[in-house]
């Protein structure tokens, strides 16, 4: 699942930092790496341009032992980049995260945005922040709403490949409106954590529940922070009912919000046929 990514490239990310996300890629077992550059109109001089930039920057993720392959495109930017990573069967797509103000991405849209809305693979975003310079992934945050995102995320989550000490799976409710309801719901959201911890036990050194109430999006850049995990990951799906609506919308938001990397999983998500769960299995005892 995790074995090939397709990287989309704009040649304005730091150089430096770039290369830490290649680095970050050998957490998920990923040994395959196509770097997609597109842009609307390519004219020759540009293209020779694009060339000899993109030279560059697969030498720097040959060196982490990466086998690379590299695309130049032309047409509409996230279509052109969804399509490729779907024909090279890509199990997931990432992107070095340079954000823009809400207001300026609702004006003017935004290409990583439009990737993260439009794209039925699974999107990682690298985002750094400020402060964080080590490729090791050691706390994982897992945010569920044990509604439909579960059996989509939990096949990464426990995939040999992808390597983290410690899994910390977060639920965020709203209370209920009165004592007995409210114990009865916490007493089913407990249970749902720790069945949901069981089943990821094997892949990880310890697991950790976290139950707590309030908005969604806020609550998981919170714990986040708190935990100063690596990742975040979170499933998004289109559904109809206002829980999974929630959740997508909450997921396209927080790579604005958390200030770190998040790993976007969509329900509707669609495996490569070479990268099944025969081929994934788990990791651990």
């Amino acid at each position: 699942m995790l074995q090939r990514a397709a990287v989309k490239i704009s040649l304005k990310e730091p150089r430096k930092k770039l290369v830490h996300m290649f680095e970050f890629l050998g957490n998920f077992g990923t040994r395959d790496i196509h770097l997609i550059h597109a842009t609307p109109k390519i004219t020759s001089q540009h293209r020779r341009e694009i060339e000899e930039q993109l030279e560059k920057t697969s030498k720097d993720a040959v060196n982490f032992g990466f086998n690379v392959y590299t695309h130049i495109l032309s047409g509409h930017v996230p279509t052109s980049i969804i399509e490729t990573a779907e024909e090279k069967k890509a199990g997931f797509i990432a992107i070095f995260w340079m954000p823009k103000s809400l207001f300026r991405n609702a004006l003017f849209g935004n290409i990583d945005s439009d990737i993260l809305r439009l794209s039925n693979l699974p999107v990682f975003i690298y985002n750094p922040g400020l402060f964080r310079s080590s490729a090791n992934m050691e706390q994982v945050l897992y945010a569920t709403d044990f509604k439909h995102t579960d059996a989509a995320v939990l096949p990464y989550l426990v995939d040999r490949r992808f390597t983290a000490s410690k899994l910390n799976i977060l639920h965020v409710g709203e209370r209920a409106p009165d004592p007995a309801t409210e114990e009865k719901r916490r007493k089913n959201v407990l249970g749902s954590l720790n069945a949901l911890a069981r089943q990821c036990a094997h892949a990880y050194d310890s697991v950790q529940t976290i139950e707590t109430i309030g908005q969604a999006r806020k609550q998981i850049v919170k714990q986040a922070a708190m935990l100063d995990a690596d990742l975040i990951v979170v499933g998004k799906s289109d559904r109809a009912d206002t829980v999974s609506r929630m959740m997508g919308s909450t997921a396209e938001i927080l790579p604005h919000r958390a200030g770190r990397s998040v790993f976007i999983i969509p329900v509707a998500c669609r495996l490569p046929f070479s990268q099944n769960n025969k081929d994934s299995g788990f990791h651990g005892t």
